[in-house]
């Protein structure tokens, strides 16, 4: 079976990065399993992603014919993503010597976000090479979304553009970001593909609800709602809590407990300066509004999990909630159907 080279660039996405931290999350999981998958089917890939730790392995294999190599620009530590794309020259520069150093000869460039885009964009300029783009997210979306609270830089929104001119092919993972596309960047709808995510049901299956209570250790006699995410404002835990709020001040009596199951893992090693006053700064606004609708004995925070522990969690609950102001796609929504939960969102 021939071994196609493929190139991923995902500079903030590497899919070997503990889920939960701020900005690891879906794409993490989504470029991770497409790698695997691709080596499974013959296409040889190597993910492109920007070191973190300086005690991350300058490669580390995904599968047989998958691997990670870690972009050695920029400091080696978690940097939020408005400020790695200040770095832009440096990684295209050390992507490309990278290829010239080890005779690479890949056949596609697939990209996972705006500034990766734009990586991939500069690349092509140096090869005739064909450009898949993945968005995860738009920035107008984003924007509307959000408003004011949108932390993205000025110059996402004509990044974006240029991508959606230039990509050979651009990959909606639902019909909504198609459309998106169309309406608020005139994107040419047949070098639109639509493919949705998907989930790993060898790992995401339905566990008897007693068993899963048991190992997460919550009582049966509870009802509960379990939210998987990261704790960022987006994600609107806040409308979660005040939700709770309003709904125990009509019925007091209820047994209602929610597990909010994100954040930095603990124990990680991975405890940097700059992720820790973003996570704490929203966990002690979550903390606040917790007292103020009077929920302290109610809501349990456990700290990012790896996925084969998430299952647990979303057998557990009584409903999984995803109350995100916006959600490119949502595959904890998934991942909960997957193990019998019902999801509202």
């Amino acid at each position: 079976m021939a071994t196609l080279p493929i190139a991923f660039i995902s500079i903030h996405g590497d899919p070997l990065a503990p889920l939960g931290g701020p900005s690891h999350g879906g794409q993490n999981v989504y470029v991770r399993e497409l790698s695997h998958h691709l080596g499974a089917h013959g296409f040889r890939v190597d993910v492109f992603s920007r070191w973190e730790s300086p005690d991350q392995p300058p490669t580390e294999a995904i599968g047989p014919t998958a691997r990670v190599i870690r972009v050695r620009v920029g400091p080696p530590q978690y940097l939020p993503k408005e400020q790695t794309i200040l770095f832009l020259p440096e990684l295209v520069q050390w992507i490309a010597r990278s290829w010239e150093d080890r005779r690479a000869d890949y056949q596609l460039i697939h990209a996972h976000y705006y500034f990766s885009g734009a990586v991939a964009m500069a690349l092509r300029a140096q090869r005739s090479v064909p450009f898949v783009q993945t968005f995860h997210s738009l920035g107008i979306v984003k924007r509307q979304a959000l408003g004011q609270q949108d932390p993205s830089p000025t110059q996402r929104l004509e990044i974006e553009r240029r991508i959606v001119q230039e990509a050979d092919r651009i990959i909606a993972t639902t019909p909504q970001e198609k459309q998106d596309l169309m309406t608020a960047y005139a994107a040419d709808a047949g070098r639109i593909r639509v493919i949705p995510c998907g989930v790993n049901l060898d790992l995401f299956r339905p566990l008897p609800r007693r068993e899963a209570r048991m190992y997460i250790n919550l009582p049966e006699a509870l009802f509960l709602v379990t939210f998987v995410g990261r704790l960022e404002r987006r994600k609107g835990i806040d409308t979660l809590l005040e939700a709770m709020g309003l709904l125990l001040t009509e019925r007091p009596d209820l047994p209602l407990h929610t597990v909010i199951v994100g954040g930095r893992p603990k124990g990680s090693g991975n405890e940097q300066p700059e992720m820790e006053r973003e996570e704490t700064a929203e966990y002690q606004r979550l903390q606040a509004l917790i007292i103020r609708y009077n929920l302290v004995d109610r809501v349990t925070f456990t700290g990012g999990l790896p996925q084969n522990v998430l299952r647990y969690y979303y057998s557990a609950g009584d409903v999984t909630v995803i109350p995100s102001y916006y959600e490119p796609f949502g595959m904890t929504a998934l991942e909960a159907l997957a193990c019998g939960s019902s999801v509202i969102a």
